[in-house]
């Protein structure tokens, strides 16, 4: 048992390192770094430091294992206003706070150790800092590459991002990267390797093979193949399946947040494009606002847009939605549900003429036999390596959904109209009215063919099951009379079908994306990893 303790106690010293003591406002709000490699493989790298100091007379970067790799300081402007002189010798402990303000200089702690320097006063400014690396490429036993880490800073820095361009383009064609140290992304963009932070950073390493050819290397690494040394920076890393049983312990630790982070990010911020809050609804005007029973719009384009306004429903990639053009499609008889409850099939009929259900029914019908007939683990299968066809769907569909809002004059120049306000508003009455176990009196009294409508309103706001639980109540004829299958359990099964679809699309991508950056392919960096043989940051901040 002591053992557990001593190793959980020395799991929480790993992920909470004590860091030097800074004052609570002394941080990097924002360091971007342009590299540009030419063709001799030479480096220049400039980095736009937005800091904040309240202490100390310098700011410092250590530049460690340069080994053949030589460091010259180009320039140092401060608000792009004040340039700095060079300094020789930089000794940071013989120089004065006077001596080192407005003058940079490069400090050699020996052994291709290095201290890049420069003086600060204590406000925030903007430094930007210019320095030059020769053979910043490196020659490996049958490859080369870049194996460089450009910070690894003991201030906090808030973000960060790295571009990196050479003679050629960057391409997946020519080149494998990883990112190390950092929670983001390393991509190929317009022809360049970009490094970009979406949350806590340590460093920002780049470890990457290329064939772009250059004419001069570092060659202390030659004798090493390029993927030992590939071996020995995953290791690790979540880069691949293998990883320690440390990795594991601190694995479980994060796995939540990081999973999240993940997921909002790969599947939240890419419809920000297209769903935008237009109305917010404060508590208080959702208490006030008055039950409506009355349908706000037959159209489920713009209903599923009414919904996104209440607030009740915020996923991009939603699987409510599906479910909703099922039920849909189920009612206009396009597509049917056969078969025994466990082992049950869809049917598909004919596709129905609205752009947006025939191009999800078009999707789900690939999956279909001879017969048009689909199980729900053929489709499982065939929207695990399709799963780009739906999240495409959900891109057209919200760009179809900006264009009907703007075509029908219900979105002027990013601003709604008093007639989608009150549509908003009604389409929140609505969820109260169908929430409300209080009025089942007057629920008994409307049509029992509007209720078809309310279970599709019901799937979008996430309460179907509350609904169908109150139709058994008010209209226990209501499936003798309905489209809707008592037998099958449509409402049910039209969510489970949803979820398959979804969960298997989910699956797929997860999959690709992680094979893709396992290869090198880019895709989101890991905070852990790295190796032992990269040339660059190994400290620094300000003293």
């Amino acid at each position: 048992m002591k053992r557990i303790f001593k190793l959980f106690i020395f799991i929480l010293i790993l992920i909470f390192q004590i860091h030097p003591a800074y004052a609570s406002g002394d941080a990097i709000n924002q360091l971007n770094i342009d590299v540009v490699i030419d063709q001799s493989g030479d480096a220049t790298i400039t980095e736009t430091i937005d800091l904040m100091a309240s202490q100390g007379s310098e700011f410092y970067q250590v530049m460690n294992r340069m080994n053949q790799k030589e460091l010259k300081m180009i320039s140092v402007v401060r608000d792009q206003t004040v340039q700095y002189a060079p300094l020789e010798d930089w000794d940071p402990d013989a120089l004065t706070p006077e001596q080192k303000y407005n003058h940079f200089g490069i400090h050699d702690k020996g052994n291709t150790n290095y201290e890049l320097c420069f003086g600060i006063d204590h406000q925030q400014h903007t430094y930007t800092m210019v320095y030059h690396v020769t053979h910043f490429v490196n020659q490996y036993k049958d490859a080369t590459g870049i194996n460089y880490n450009f910070f690894e800073l003991s201030i906090p820095v808030k973000k960060a991002s790295i571009v990196i361009s050479a003679p050629q383009e960057f391409h997946k064609n020519n080149t494998e990267i990883y990112g190390f140290g950092y929670d983001g992304q390393a991509n190929f963009e317009a022809g360049k390797i970009k490094m970009v932070s979406s949350g806590d950073i340590k460093r920002m390493q780049l470890f990457s093979k290329t064939s772009i050819p250059f004419a001069s290397y570092d060659t202390t690494y030659d004798q090493k193949t390029y993927q030992s040394l590939l071996k020995d920076a995953k290791e690790g890393s979540d880069y691949d399946d293998g990883v320690s049983v440390l990795a594991i312990f601190m694995g479980i630790f994060v796995f939540i947040l990081a999973v999240v982070g993940v997921l909002l990010y790969a599947l939240g911020e890419q419809g920000n494009e297209h769903i935008k809050k237009y109305i917010k609804l404060s508590k208080k005007d959702k208490e006030n606002l008055p039950s409506f029973h009355d349908i706000p719009t037959h159209y489920l384009l713009y209903a599923d847009f009414l919904v996104n306004q209440t607030g009740l429903n915020k996923k991009y990639h939603n699987p409510k939605l599906i479910a909703a053009y099922m039920l849909k499609m189920i009612r206009d008889h396009h597509v049917v549900f056969e078969g025994e409850k466990k082992q049950y099939t869809v049917v598909f009929v004919e596709p129905p003429e609205d752009e947006n259900a025939k191009e999800l029914y078009e999707i789900m019908h690939e999956a279909a036999n001879d017969e048009n007939k689909a199980t729900r683990k053929a489709l499982e299968k065939h929207m695990n390596s399709r799963y780009k066809l739906l999240y495409n769907w959900f891109d057209h569909l919200y760009l179809h959904q900006k264009t009907y809002l703007h075509d029908h004059g219900l979105l002027h120049k990013n601003k709604i109209d008093a007639k989608t306000v009150e549509d908003i508003h009604h389409t929140y009455g609505l969820y109260k009215f169908l929430k409300d176990q209080d009025n089942m009196d007057e629920k008994k009294v409307l049509d029992v063919m509007l209720w078809d409508d309310y279970l599709i309103y019901a799937t979008l706001f996430d309460i179907a099951d509350e609904v169908k639980k109150q139709l058994g109540e008010v209209h226990p004829d209501y499936y003798q009379q309905s489209v809707y299958q008592s037998d099958y359990d449509t409402i049910y099964w039209s969510m489970l079908w949803a979820n398959s679809v979804m969960r298997a699309s989910n699956s797929g991508y997860s999959l690709h994306e992680q094979q893709v950056r396992s290869s090198g392919g880019g895709g989101w960096s890991s905070m852990s990893g790295g190796g032992g043989f990269s040339s660059g940051g190994g400290g620094g901040g300000i003293r």
